[in-house]
């Protein structure tokens, strides 16, 4: 537990609350390690003051939007998480981590904004194409929006566009026209 946490704590116990101006001595970084040290002291009512002392001071600190949306969420009010997500993204910009859109994916899961959470899966996807988190959402949503995935491809070890291949595939669709068992027809 740092100095905040500890002086929180303190002046909880005479029945005080520490005042913003107070807070405001400690950077925002403290101020997330506070929040953190009260949290894993089961005392998230104090760590909550200084979440919203926390927003007062720095809104848009990197450190406080993401302990701020945590805290959200663990009390399940996704709304409030996504929202303080979607700024935690828009202050990171380029810097986004994949972890910042997967949590955001799942507080809209939760929020039960699936269609929302799906656009914000594929904004991910480009970001960061083949991540097996981002690519678990995407399984997920699609379950529950009903939407049918392609199998899992082999990785595809020839180059498409050879003239063998084409050539190879020219032939396949020859015996496929003329054979019906294999064409199915």
């Amino acid at each position: 537990m740092n100095r905040l946490s500890n002086e929180t704590i303190k002046q909880a116990t005479v029945g005080k609350m520490m005042t913003t101006k107070e807070v405001s001595n400690y950077s925002p970084q403290e101020i997330r390690e506070a929040i953190s040290g009260l949290v894993a002291e089961h005392k998230t009512i104090l760590a909550e003051a200084l979440v919203e002392a926390g927003l007062a001071l720095y809104p848009e600190s990197e450190d406080i939007l993401a302990i701020a949306s945590l805290m959200a969420m663990q009390r399940q009010d996704w709304t409030i998480a996504s929202s303080l997500l979607r700024t935690l993204i828009e202050q990171q910009g380029v810097n986004a981590t994949p972890y910042s859109f997967i949590m955001l994916i799942r507080a809209l899961r939760c929020d039960l904004e699936h269609a929302e959470a799906l656009s914000v899966c594929i904004d991910a996807h480009e970001r960061y194409p083949n991540h097996p988190d981002v690519d678990a959402e995407f399984k997920v949503l699609s379950s529950i929006l009903g939407f049918k995935t392609a199998p899992d491809l082999p990785e595809q070890s020839e180059d498409v566009l050879a003239p063998e291949t084409i050539q190879d595939e020219k032939k396949v669709e020859a015996v496929t026209d003329v054979d019906p068992e294999v064409s199915g027809k």
